[in-house]
């Protein structure tokens, strides 16, 4: 039997008591190969842990090393397998510790188990510059100023992207509409660079059916207008492709989990 076939199995191993104080852990976490899935699970977070279904190296690391929602960081270089090869993982520790903490004990379980070592560079792209769509500054129908302050819980300011009926944000800058635009669920295929200048905070609502052009293969003749006019319309921006500058992380070195 092959050493990659062994892994296979299930194995729960004790992380923290060989951890630095300096390095967070779970206390328990099982990594096991699916060599026969070809599609991303979605990952779960219960109270304590995680649990990625048919994940690779290279996917968790981008959930480990962060980004913005629904965009992980940029992940490059590594041998093929990488990202190639799919895990299920599942890891739990004490408490209900929160995402930051969660993604503090993905690295340094991902160092321990796969001997992951990386190193971040700089690097030009391609992006989406979001302007004002109009000269004279007049923002869009379903842009409203906001004057209040955001006080969770009693006064939360809302930052919701709904795959099949959009946008919704409250109290919220130019720049996190650009982030939640940026997002793989919106299909645009570049991160969205906020340039309007604005510096205020708006209540916000984008009605744009994102799943449903996805499913229709990126025509949108097909079901009605394209994101780029209704954010023009709606919101009073527009996209113009530019280039800027993001942060990626390059894979040194990395090894296939050992079977304990």
């Amino acid at each position: 039997m092959s050493a990659r076939r062994l892994i296979t199995g299930l194995v729960y191993v004790t992380l923290a008591s060989g951890a630095s104080a300096q390095s967070p852990s779970f206390e328990v976490a099982s990594i096991k190969v699916n060599p026969d899935a070809v599609q991303p699970g979605r990952a779960t977070f219960p109270p304590g842990g995680v649990s990625f279904p048919n994940f690779s190296l290279q996917n968790l690391i981008g959930f480990a090393y962060g980004g913005t929602p629904g965009q992980p960081m940029e992940v490059t270089g590594g041998p093929e397998w990488v990202a190639k090869d799919r895990y299920v993982l599942i890891a739990k520790t004490q408490g209900s510790p929160g995402q930051p903490a969660i993604r503090d004990m993905m690295k340094t379980l991902l160092a321990e188990r796969f001997k992951l070592k990386t190193h971040t560079e700089k690097k030009e792209v391609d992006v989406y510059a979001m302007v004002l769509a109009r000269s004279d500054g007049k923002l869009g129908p379903n842009v409203h100023p906001f004057e209040g302050e955001c006080a969770p819980p009693a006064t939360p300011c809302p930052t919701l992207i709904n795959p099949s009926q959009g946008l919704n944000l409250g109290g919220q800058p130019m720049s996190t509409l650009a982030t939640l635009l940026s997002a793989s669920v919106t299909g645009l295929g570049r991160r969205v660079v906020d340039r309007t200048g604005l510096t205020g905070r708006y209540n916000m609502t984008l009605e744009y059916p994102f799943n449903a052009q996805a499913a229709a293969g990126g025509a949108p003749d097909q079901l009605g207008p394209s994101l780029f006019s209704v954010l023009q319309e709606q919101i009073g921006v527009k996209l113009e492709p530019a280039k800027g500058i993001v942060t990626v992380l390059v894979i040194d070195s990395a090894d296939r989990p050992t079977e304990n």
